[in-house]
């Protein structure tokens, strides 16, 4: 018979022994024990690695199973089913760029290791199904172990490179149109649909140190991922152990089977995201009408492919639909009469999840290496850490080598053939800083020429010009203050200052306003006299943001009035305004604080909150200044900072409220000697359980606002004696 788990009371340090399953078949699950914590947080020890994937499903689909299927059913391009006839051009690009066979093909082909990974991670769902029978599904009822595939390849490529290539929703619904011969009513760009100006503020930190800079043998490292607060992009901290010797920690998102960053007993790494050219689009020459499928190509014609498919709509109705490639990818656009292709770097290639496996195995430095080489995890810098105190930043991802006489920051004309790509630059091509002299880095999704504050740092005319398009940023300065204000860390100072909410930017908007109302002091003094309360205090201010400051508040709406008007990144370069605009958005601000609040000095804290309300049918938070929400220190990510809370007003609501920003932080310090433990602590944006009604769903929110971290035990008689419950899947 099998029996049932003790649970392990909350102030107990003591466990009872696993029981041991007397029946001649044991299910998966009971090779599987899910440790949760205080906050909720699933440490999984299974006896094999694939064991401990399924223990990963189990455990997700406890904690947030709504969402696990919203990104599957998003991930397989099956949007339409769910949401309707507004969601069939999302579906459309989906199995446009074959998502779902590449898929398919890909675990049919995985190595045993990787498939024992999908194969438990799916099998762990399927039995939260199965023995959770009243469970109320939306679409679907049984997990394939291909969906996590297609879920990563429709999150990285086709929710991120294709948005780099600027195709509008128009240009995409003429070439539905033109390819189909039909016309579409209606039509999402994104599902979830995210403000744009929100997501323009999608970003991470990352720190590094080692040697004379920390108070340690090691190194010391700053995880700290700027992503969305809902939807398929959130994130799952999860702890992965099993007598195979795996031993990882760090977060994941929803339908991924093992998590993707974070840090084992001998090393670690962050990853912010890069905007390297890792992809591009082609403007296809069909001019032949008598041909249709027949495109040009140097001094010869080729033949796109085109095929047959049909997308379910909501309410039981189907659309016959067409798709189109050529030899540079999917045909998704149409612009100025011209149909354009699009394509992302190894996109039709395997191993997203194959990298990441051999990173959370490796060991040192060599092995990890090793685990990098086949850059099949695009889109990131790597930000490395061990116990042999390395540091190691790598500009990472499958960069294309092109012809550098083209604008690749554009379509480029598809009928030349010396617009084709060329292959892939290797590791060692890639901009990347070992060991710098300065023993320190950080990168804020800036430029990899400045990361080290040194010598050490690459040199930018030693890359080709399309590899690298990024500049600076207010993080990125705020960093380097940080990290060149302390001669030494000890882990406790590396700890308080990587929650800091200091909006450096102020101090580039300050001479703006001063010049601004400088002026205005001779041309309108009534106005004048209006602001100078406002402009005295702002002028005290020594841009922190604290829960009690009213500063913040005011810089906020005041930068989010000013530059939100022209609809343009406020880091562009050139942009100005005149003083009468600088003058005007400050007094906007002033008055609507007034008509919302009575007062203009309203503390952040007031406005600037954390809140997790019900969802709409695409996953979308609803947000009520009547619900429950929490103050949160954390400011804008254009400001600086370390703790980011991408948080915009928004029309119908006095208060702003948190989108994403900082998602799951972690600080962890590596010592050299293998005979102390890796010491380390994290922390979530809300809690481990979308259940409103349990204690984990917005527990650790309340510490990230008041700036602490939780324990993230890593060893596993940490876990144990830190468990407050134990169960086998199914037995909870």
């Amino acid at each position: 018979m099998i029996l049932s788990l003790t649970l392990i009371a909350c102030d107990s340090k003591q466990h009872s022994e696993l029981p041991v399953a007397t029946s001649p078949t044991t299910h998966q699950s009971q090779n599987v024990t899910i440790y949760r914590d205080k906050w909720g947080v699933p440490h999984i020890h299974g006896k094999t690695d694939g064991d401990t994937a399924f223990g990963m499903g189990y455990a997700q689909a406890e904690d947030n199973f709504s969402q696990l299927e919203l990104g599957f059913i998003i991930g397989t391009g099956r949007s339409a089913e769910i949401l309707g006839e507004e969601a069939l051009l999302s579906d459309w690009v989906v199995h446009s760029f074959e998502n779902n066979e590449l898929s398919k093909r890909d675990y049919e082909n995985a190595v045993p290791a990787v498939k024992a990974l999908l194969d438990g991670y799916a099998a762990g769902i399927n039995y939260y199904l199965e023995t959770h029978p009243a469970l109320k599904t939306r679409l679907l009822t049984h997990i394939e172990p291909w969906y996590s595939l297609a879920l990563i390849r429709r999150w990285y490529y086709l929710g991120g490179f294709l948005g780099r290539l600027k195709f509008t929703t128009a240009e995409r619904m003429a070439a539905f149109e033109a390819i189909n011969g039909t016309s579409m009513k209606m039509a999402q760009l994104e599902i979830p649909k995210y403000d744009p100006r929100d997501r323009k503020e999608f970003g991470s930190n990352s720190w590094a140190a080692n040697g004379p800079k920390i108070k340690g043998t090691g190194s010391y490292l700053f995880i700290n991922p700027h992503l969305p607060s809902f939807g398929i992009g959130q994130t799952y901290e999860a702890h992965m152990i099993s007598d195979e010797g795996w031993n990882f920690t760090g977060y994941a998102r929803f339908g991924y089977p093992l998590p993707y960053i974070g840090f084992n007993e001998s090393l670690g790494w962050m990853s912010t995201d890069n905007y390297s050219n890792q992809e591009d689009s082609w403007v296809e020459h069909f001019d032949d009408p008598k041909k249709p499928l027949a495109y040009k190509h140097g001094d010869q014609t080729r033949e796109a492919i085109e095929w047959h498919g049909e997308i379910k709509i909501k309410g039981g109705t189907s659309r016959k639909v067409k798709y189109r490639k050529t030899h540079h990818g999917a045909v998704v656009a149409k612009r100025d009469g011209q149909f354009l292709s699009g394509m992302f770097a190894t996109y039709t290639q395997p191993g997203w999840i194959d990298q990441w496996y051999n990173m959370q195995r490796a060991t040192n430095i060599n092995e990890f290496t090793k685990a990098i080489e086949p850059q099949r995890m695009n889109f990131g810098n790597i930000m490395y850490a061990d116990r042999a105190a390395n540091i190691w930043y790598i500009y990472n991802g499958s960069v294309p080598i092109r012809n550098e006489q083209f604008n690749w920051n554009t379509a480029v004309d598809g009928s030349d053939p010396n617009t084709d790509w060329q292959g892939y630059h290797t590791l060692y091509d890639l901009p990347q800083v070992k060991n710098p002299v300065s023993n320190m880095m950080q990168n804020t999704n800036t430029t990899p020429f400045a990361v080290s504050m040194s010598d050490s740092d690459a040199k930018a005319e030693n890359y080709p010009s399309y590899m690298v398009r990024e500049g600076d940023n207010a993080r990125s300065r705020n960093a380097r203050r940080i990290l060149n204000k302390h001669e030494v860390f000890d882990f406790e100072t590396w700890t308080s200052e990587s929650l800091d909410t200091t909006m450096i930017e102020w101090n580039v908007s300050k001479p703006i306003i001063n010049n601004a109302y400088a002026t205005i002091t001779n041309t309108d003094p009534e106005l004048a006299a209006k602001l100078a309360p406002v402009i005295k205090m702002l002028n005290a201010w020594d841009s922190v943001a604290t829960l009690q400051s009213p500063e913040p508040t005011i810089y906020a709406d005041w930068h989010e009035t000013l530059y939100g008007s022209k609809r343009k990144d406020p880091r562009r370069k050139g942009l100005t305004f005149s003083d009468e605009e600088v003058i005007a958005a400050l007094e906007k601000t002033m008055d609507r604080l007034i008509a919302d609040w009575g007062t203009w000095q309203v503390p952040w804290g007031d406005v600037n909150r954390s809140q997790r309300p019900s969802l709409d049918d695409a996953g979308r938070p609803i947000f009520n200044d009547a619900t429950k929400s929490i103050a949160t220190p954390g400011v804008p990510s254009w400001s600086g900072g370390s703790q980011i809370s991408f948080n915009l007003r928004r029309d119908g609501l006095k208060k702003r409220y948190k989108t994403g920003g900082n998602s799951y932080t972690a600080v962890v310090a590596f010592p050299k000697n293998q005979k102390e433990r890796t010491l380390s602590k994290s922390i979530h944006v809300f809690g481990a359980s979308a259940d409103p009604t349990s204690s984990n769903n917005m527990d650790q929110a309340k510490m990230l606002a008041n700036k602490h971290y939780k324990p993230a035990w890593l060893y596993l008689d940490d876990v144990i004696s830190n468990a407050t419950r134990s169960y086998h899947p199914g037995e909870e």
